[in-house]
């Protein structure tokens, strides 16, 4: 029965692997088109000229949607659920094709896609972070069908933001599940999440931001002090690489708190605002937890790492600290190379850990045929 079992995890690996290969080159797609196109609207010239209208959606809901809907159908082993991602996906290609509509449409195929697996998993596992989640997964939702209603990005934005910092939060929480919080302070975190979502709901002239920024820094605030961040910080290795980005993480949250909280004057410029949020908060997450969700997502067991993982994260910290000066103090120049430092760190972030990943394998590989 031992055997079987095991042949069966074989097969499962194998199928995931099969599957996951296309899928990877469609996120890597996505993700270069929204560099590209940030790029692009950073003044340099490429070929998107196109699509860099679009540089939010295809970040936010073709990039990152179709990685978070990967991350977690991967481990249901549901064949029939990948239709989700792909079609979220390819959104993409429908932006290139000028058939937005189209491209907006599979972004909300792709978000309910998401909120149905977090319905499956609530099924099973009816905790608070996967309720949490689920309530982003709808956020995201929301965003998508306000973009198709009102083809403005303006009434998306937070929607998104709550997507993405509700289920970085939910996975936070299922992470640190060991650690003893008591519910009294879990619930204090919630209360924290309806703020931010309220004030995805308040007019922005009517005190929207102020409710926005209050809600960012209390959750950075509770993270840093609950999180399991502080542990990780005395482990070696991967943990403390993971807990070190997780702070930067959490210090620019709270960054953006304070930034929507000064823009009350209207003196922030948008990229400054926007990319504190989405570069400082969300991608410092993603290189967090990048060694861990890649190995995941392909079906593979090690855990790659190597201090020069450090140099990434390093210079993307201090890129984002130039480009959100110069967006701060109107030096374009900082803007300008701030942001493709930020591109190009990020590939070579990316490039870096699939390294590690064939170096484990290959070694693996030898030491099996010893």
């Amino acid at each position: 029965m031992i055997k079987g079992g095991e042949n069966f995890k074989i097969r499962s690996n194998q199928n995931i692997k099969g599957i996951s290969v296309p899928f990877i080159l469609l996120v890597a797609t996505c993700l270069i088109t929204g560099i590209f196109t940030g790029w692009f609207r950073l003044g340099f010239d490429l070929p998107v000229e196109s699509v860099f209208l679009h540089h939010g959606a295809i970040m936010t809901g073709s990039f990152l949607g179709t990685v978070i809907l990967l991350e977690r159908i991967v481990a249901m082993k549901k064949k029939w659920l990948f239709a989700f991602p792909l079609i979220n996906g390819s959104s993409v290609i429908f932006y290139f094709l000028n058939l937005k509509e189209i491209a907006f449409s599979c972004l909300i195929i792709g978000a309910f896609g998401l909120v149905f697996v977090f319905f499956l998993i609530n099924l099973k596992h009816g905790d608070l972070p996967h309720r949490i989640m689920w309530i982003g997964a709808t956020a995201w939702l929301i965003g998508n069908i306000h973009l198709f209603l009102f083809a403005s990005y303006a009434h998306s934005i937070l929607w998104w933001m709550a997507f993405l910092l509700l289920t970085i939060v939910g996975e936070r929480l299922e992470l640190s599940r060991f650690l003893p919080v008591s519910d009294a302070k879990k619930y204090a975190l919630v209360g924290f999440l309806i703020i931010f979502l309220l004030s995805g709901v308040l007019p922005f002239h009517l005190g929207g931001q102020y409710l926005t920024g209050a809600s960012m820094v209390l959750i950075s605030g509770w993270l840093v002090l609950y999180d399991m961040v502080r542990k990780s910080m005395k482990m070696p290795g991967v943990h403390r690489f993971s807990a070190i980005t997780l702070l930067c993480g959490y210090v620019w949250l709270a960054i953006a708190r304070l930034l929507y909280i000064l823009n009350v004057t209207g003196e922030v410029t948008y990229d400054a605002l926007i990319h504190s949020f989405f570069l400082g908060f969300i991608f410092s997450m993603i290189f967090a937890h990048a060694p861990i969700i890649l190995p995941g997502v392909l079906g593979l067991n090690p855990r790659p790492y190597h201090p020069s993982l450090y140099l990434w994260v390093a210079l993307f910290q201090v890129s984002l600290v130039v480009r959100v000066s110069g967006g701060l103090f109107s030096i374009n120049g900082w803007k300008q190379w701030g942001g493709l430092v930020n591109g190009i760190v990020i590939l070579l972030f990316l490039i870096n850990l699939v390294g590690l990943v064939g170096m484990i394998r290959t070694s693996v590989k030898k030491q099996k045929s010893l």
